[in-house]
């Protein structure tokens, strides 16, 4: 098993749980829930289960608030993540070499005007 199917296997044994601790039957679920009897059954078997009746089984079961909660929780982190201010990127210095170029004038100083040929 991976640990999605893991998660998945948890997540339905805790709302196997969260029924029963309501003293609800598989079939009040269900009728609250808005989805089929068979749908619980497999959920308390810990098949899959889609985000959609994930939504039906938590409004069923009263704990819609905790689907709330994570994603309040996620929006504090991102909100502040983003107000923190964003890292300043250090500028690379560029190396620059003092090239002494030959201007034409002083190239007609330099040393190589006044050099002799020998013939």
């Amino acid at each position: 098993m991976n640990e999605t199917t893991d998660m998945i296997a948890m997540l339905c044994r805790r709302i196997k749980l969260a029924r029963i601790e309501k003293n609800l039957s598989q079939l009040e679920l269900a009728q609250k829930s808005q989805i089929g009897i068979a749908t619980i059954k497999r959920i308390e078997q810990g098949e899959s289960i889609t985000l959609q009746t994930l939504i039906s089984v938590l409004r069923g079961l009263g704990e819609l608030d905790q689907l709330n909660n994570l994603l309040a929780y996620n929006e504090v982190i991102h909100i502040a993540s983003a107000e923190q201010p964003k890292r300043k990127r250090k500028q690379r210095k560029v190396k620059t070499e003092r090239v002494d170029v030959l201007t034409e004038n002083d190239f007609l100083r330099s040393k190589v005007n006044t050099m002799h040929w020998k013939h």
